[in-house]
């Protein structure tokens, strides 16, 4: 009788995986490489709220500047290098590397112009409030402004809001 269990819940078990495969989440072959390796390519870049976020700045910042996502901070700001010495320039490096913009608006020559955050329940962390303030401080120092906009209000709003101080030049 266990046995019987047994091989109705591995039948269950191949039957779903079958199914799964099929329905084009995962194709036979990334469930080979997922096998094989100790990594795997990750199913979206963007969480729900970020890609709604993503879309409605799309739509009213359109084509008239470039919108990035999940742009590293060191990919738009450098340490002067003339102002320190090796070693202080690799710790006010290390300080930018590995962090990012959730969203960064350029002009079309990709001067960056405006940096957008997505606030969501992780930044009421204590880490995350200190390095929240760490950005908002390095923003004011290099003068390019930066909006944070909180999980769960309008999107559409906070679009139109940014469109705007976009197109009235209140950005770096």
């Amino acid at each position: 009788m266990e046995i019987i269990i047994a091989l109705i819940a591995v039948a269950v078990v191949i039957n779903a995986i079958i199914i799964y495969t099929r329905s084009g989440a995962v194709s036979e072959e990334e469930l080979v490489q997922e096998e094989i390796s100790e990594y795997r390519k990750k199913y979206r870049v963007m969480n729900n709220s970020e890609l709604a976020l993503y879309v409605n700045l799309k739509k009213y910042i359109g084509d008239s500047h470039i919108l990035l996502s999940k742009v590293r901070i060191e990919d738009f700001v450098e340490v002067k290098k003339e102002m320190f010495s090796k070693k202080e320039h690799w710790g006010l490096r290390g300080k930018i590397k590995s962090r990012h913009v959730d969203f960064l608006i350029c002009d079309n020559m990709s001067k960056p112009l405006l940096a957008v955050e997505l606030d969501g329940k992780s930044h009421l962390s204590n880490n995350r409030i200190e390095r929240d303030r760490f950005i908002d401080e390095l923003h004011k120092k290099i003068g390019l402004p930066i909006v944070r906009i909180p999980v769960g209000c309008s999107f559409e709003k906070e679009s139109v809001r940014i469109r705007e101080m976009v197109e009235l030049g209140n950005v770096g």
